[in-house]
C-alpha cells in the first residue's frame, strides 16, 4: 500500500529494531496505544506480508487487516486499514473468542482453564460450542480457522507467554521463527459440520405424491451442489420429517423435532395448519421458507414483521388464482378458439380454502368478479357442504352439469378432491370448460386419471417452465429418478435449496441466522419455476400474468392444458408453448375447431 486508503487508516514507519519512528493517522482514526505497540512489533519481523487479527480495547471488538510494506530502505512503513467496529464473527463471544485464541495456540482444555482462571468443564463447554458455531468437528479444524480467519485476540488473553506455536504471537512477542524444517507439518483437512435442510414432507399415505416429489428434488439440489464442493467447505444435508398435512398435532411434533436438531433452514410444502408451523419457525429464530400458498399467512408476516422476519413464501398468493382463471376465459372468448355457451363463468371453492383452519382464503373472487362485470361474465361462487368426500364433489359435478356454466373453476388443490369431480363430470358432462388448479401438477394425477385427463386446463401460481433451465433440471430429475418430476414443487423445492444455498454462500457466516435472512430478502433468484424476490412486505414471491409486473422478479401464473397426454403450456407470453384444444366434451367449441 503506497498511501491510506481512508480516514480511519493510519500508517507506523519504524525501524530496523522496531521503535517507532511515525505515525501518520487519518482524520478520523483514534489510534489505541496498545495497538500502536503491537504494529510495532510486527513491523521487526521481515517476512509479514499480511495478518489479521481482532484487536479488543475498551470493550470494543476491532477488526485490523495489518499490510506491512517493506520498500528496503528503513524506515519500514506499516500500513493499517480496514477498521470498523463490528459483532464478532461466528457469532462468538469475547470470552469464546479468548478460548479460541489459546486453542489455536495449542493449548489443552486444563491450560487455557488455569490461564483464563476458569474450570476445565467451563472451558470444554467454550470449545464445544465454538466447533458449533464454526461448524467444525474437531479442535484441529476450529484452529486452523482462527488462523487462516484472523480470529485472533491481540492483546493476547492472559499474556503474551505460551504463543510460540503462532507465528502472529511469535511476531508480537520477538520469539525468532523456528527453522523451516521444524514447519513441515502434515496439512490439515478442514472438516466441517454440513448445513442441514430440515424438511417437514408428507412421505406416506395421504399427500405422499406430492411429498415424494419434492424429497426427490430436494436430494437432486443438494447432490448438485456437493458436487461442486458444497458452501463455503460445507456440503449439505437433508433431513425429512413425516408429516400429516391435515393434522395440527402431526406439525406441531413435525416442526418442533426439527426445530431442535438445531437445523439450519426449515422448509415445507403445503400444510392446512400453517399458522403452527409459523409460530415454531419464529420462535425457533431458523430460517423457514414454506410454499403454501396462502394469504392469511402473508397478513401474518405483513403484521408482525419483527416476529416473522425469517419467515419466507417462495410462492405467489392464492388470490391470483381466481382474477387469472376470468383473465384467461376471457382470452380464449376474444382470440376465437372458444365458444361460451353463456355469459356465466363459476368458482368452486373447496374446504381446504374457505374458512381453513390456517385462515380464510376465496382465492381472489372479490378481485375476479370485478374483472368478470368489466368483460361481459357473470361469476357464480359455488361451495361444497363438507371436505374431500365423494358425494359431494359428485354433487358438485351433478350441479355444474345441470347449470350449465360456459366454464367452472375448480378451486381445490387435493388429488382424491380433483379427481371425485372430473370422473363425476365426465360421467355425464355438459358443454361447460373446466379449469383446475395445482393438482394435476403431481405426476401421479394423470396416473390416476388416465384418459380422463385429456383436454384438463389447469393453473397454478408456481409451476416449472419449459424453457432450457426447467428442461434441464427435468432431465437430470429423469436421468436420476427414472420419472419424470411433476410441474410444480417439484420445481420450486429444488429451487428452495438454490435460494438457501445463495443466501449462505453470500453471508459472511451462514451460521447467522439473521444474515441469511437478509440475503434472502435482497437477492434475487432465477429458477426453474421462475424469479424468487422476497424483498416486499410479506415476504411473498410474486406473480406474472401478462400485467403489469416485472417477470424478472416474478413467477409465472402458467395455464397448462394436458394435450396428448402432456403437460403444455398456453399462458402467460413469453412461456407459451402449445395453443388451446377444445376439451372433448364441448359441443360447441368442436364445431367451431
Amino acid at each position: 500500500m503506497d498511501s491510506m486508503t481512508d480516514e480511519n487508516d493510519f500508517c507506523v514507519q519504524v525501524d530496523d529494531r522496531g521503535v517507532l519512528v511515525s505515525v501518520e493517522a487519518g482524520a478520523g482514526a483514534d489510534v489505541p496505544v496498545g495497538l500502536l505497540s503491537a504494529v510495532a512489533a510486527l513491523g521487526r519481523a521481515p517476512e509479514v506480508d499480511r495478518r489479521r487479527f481482532i484487536w479488543v480495547g475498551s470493550g470494543r471488538a476491532e477488526t485490523w487487516l495489518v499490510v506491512v510494506d517493506v520498500p528496503g530502505d528503513a524506515p519500514r512503513r506499516v500500513v493499517v486499514a480496514g477498521r470498523r467496529t463490528y459483532q464478532l464473527p461466528f457469532g462468538l463471544t469475547l470470552r469464546e473468542l479468548d478460548v479460541l485464541t489459546l486453542l489455536a495456540s495449542g493449548s489443552t482444555n486444563g491450560d487455557i482453564a488455569r490461564r483464563l482462571e476458569l474450570s476445565t468443564r467451563t472451558v470444554t463447554t467454550h470449545v464445544d460450542r465454538i466447533m458449533r458455531k464454526l461448524g467444525v468437528a474437531g479442535r484441529t479444524s476450529a484452529a486452523v480457522i482462527a488462523v487462516e480467519e484472523g480470529l485472533l485476540r491481540v492483546p493476547l488473553p492472559g499474556g503474551d507467554e505460551g504463543f510460540e506455536a503462532l507465528r502472529l504471537g511469535r511476531e508480537l512477542t520477538g520469539i525468532p521463527s523456528p527453522r523451516t524444517r521444524d514447519l513441515r507439518l502434515p496439512p490439515v483437512r478442514i472438516t466441517r459440520h454440513p448445513l442441514v435442510i430440515g424438511a417437514a414432507l408428507p412421505m406416506r399415505g395421504f399427500a405422499a405424491a406430492d411429498g415424494i416429489e419434492m424429497a426427490q428434488a430436494t436430494g437432486l439440489a443438494v447432490e448438485e451442489i456437493n458436487s461442486r464442493g458444497g458452501i463455503d467447505g460445507r456440503l449439505l444435508s437433508v433431513e425429512i420429517v413425516d408429516v400429516d398435512i391435515l393434522d395440527a398435532d402431526s406439525i406441531r411434533r413435525t416442526f418442533t423435532q426439527l426445530a431442535e436438531r438445531d437445523v439450519d433452514v426449515l422448509t415445507s410444502g403445503y400444510l392446512t395448519h400453517q399458522d403452527v408451523a409459523h409460530d415454531i419457525a419464529a420462535d425457533s429464530g431458523i430460517p423457514y421458507l414454506h410454499a403454501a400458498t396462502m394469504t392469511a399467512m402473508e397478513e401474518r408476516v405483513r403484521s408482525d414483521p419483527g416476529r416473522f422476519s425469517r419467515v419466507f413464501q417462495v410462492c405467489p398468493s392464492d388470490v391470483n388464482y381466481a382474477p387469472r382463471f376470468v383473465e384467461q376465459m376471457t382470452a380464449l372468448r376474444d382470440e376465437g378458439t372458444w365458444a361460451p355457451s353463456s355469459n356465466r363463468l363459476a368458482v368452486v371453492l373447496s374446504p381446504w380454502t374457505l374458512g381453513g383452519p390456517a385462515g380464510p382464503s376465496d382465492l381472489g373472487v372479490a378481485e375476479a368478479a370485478r374483472i368478470a362485470e368489466a368483460d361481459g361474465w357473470a361469476l357464480e361462487v359455488i361451495q361444497p357442504l363438507a371436505a374431500d368426500t365423494l358425494h359431494t364433489w359428485a354433487g358438485v359435478a351433478e350441479r355444474v352439469a345441470r347449470t350449465e356454466p360456459a366454464a367452472v373453476m375448480l378451486g381445490h388443490y387435493l388429488l382424491e378432491g380433483t379427481i371425485s369431480f372430473l370422473d363425476a363430470f365426465q360421467a355425464a358432462p355438459s358443454d361447460t370448460l373446466v379449469y383446475s388448479i395445482y393438482a394435476p401438477s403431481v405426476r401421479a394425477f394423470r396416473e390416476m386419471l388416465g384418459s380422463k385427463a385429456e383436454g384438463l386446463l389447469w393453473a397454478t401460481v408456481t409451476g416449472t417452465y419449459s424453457d432450457p433451465l426447467a428442461r434441464a433440471f427435468a432431465g437430470r430429475y429423469a436421468r436420476r429418478f427414472g420419472v419424470q418430476p411433476g410441474r410444480s414443487h417439484a420445481g420450486i423445492a429444488y429451487d428452495r435449496v438454490r435460494l438457501m444455498a445463495g443466501a449462505w454462500s453470500q453471508a459472511a457466516n451462514a451460521r447467522d441466522r439473521g444474515a441469511v435472512a437478509d440475503e434472502l430478502r435482497h437477492g434475487v433468484l432465477r429458477g426453474v419455476n421462475g424469479s424468487y424476490w422476497f424483498g416486499n412486505d410479506s415476504q411473498t414471491a410474486l406473480s406474472y400474468s401478462g400485467r403489469a409486473v416485472d417477470p424478472s422478479l416474478s413467477q409465472a401464473h402458467l395455464v397448462f392444458q394436458i394435450q396428448d397426454g402432456r403437460q403444455r403450456i398456453l399462458a402467460p407470453a413469453p412461456y407459451a408453448d402449445a395453443r388451446f384444444r377444445p376439451q372433448p366434451w364441448l359441443t360447441r367449441s368442436r364445431a367451431l375447431a
